[in-house]
């Protein structure tokens, strides 16, 4: 599935998939590459709060160190980028959709889930 942007108030959610390893870990290369293009986009809206979304696929220690590795990024940028990024893989998207679903809260997001995860 295409990767989308969903934002509700000050907070962004992206939602990324590598769909040629579903259920397997985020292509490590991609996952680079969209990070690149995440520090551009928080640089210019300045969020208060980024959340990866990864509705299909796990997380391995690879993927969450590179996450990781971006939070540190954004602490030691003149001026630093206060971000609170957090990062979902499809394991924890469930707890995440049912939480979602109680406070209907983005809707939309939790629909793109579900229909990943189908």
């Amino acid at each position: 599935m295409e990767s989308r942007y969903f934002e509700e108030g000050n907070f962004i959610y992206e939602c990324k998939s590598s769909p040629a390893q579903a259920d397997g870990p985020v292509n490590q290369g991609s996952l680079q590459n969209w990070i690149s293009d995440v520090k551009k986009l928080l640089r210019k809206k300045r969020p208060t709060g980024f959340r990866y979304i990864f509705p299909i696929n796990r997380l391995d220690s690879n993927n969450k160190n590179l996450l990781e590795k971006l939070k540190e990024d954004l602490k030691k940028e003149l001026p630093p980028i206060n971000v609170d990024i957090q990062y979902y893989d499809c394991d924890s998207v469930d707890k995440l959709t049912r939480a979602l679903e109680k406070v209907k809260s983005l809707p939309e997001l939790v629909e793109y889930i579900k229909q990943a995860r189908n």
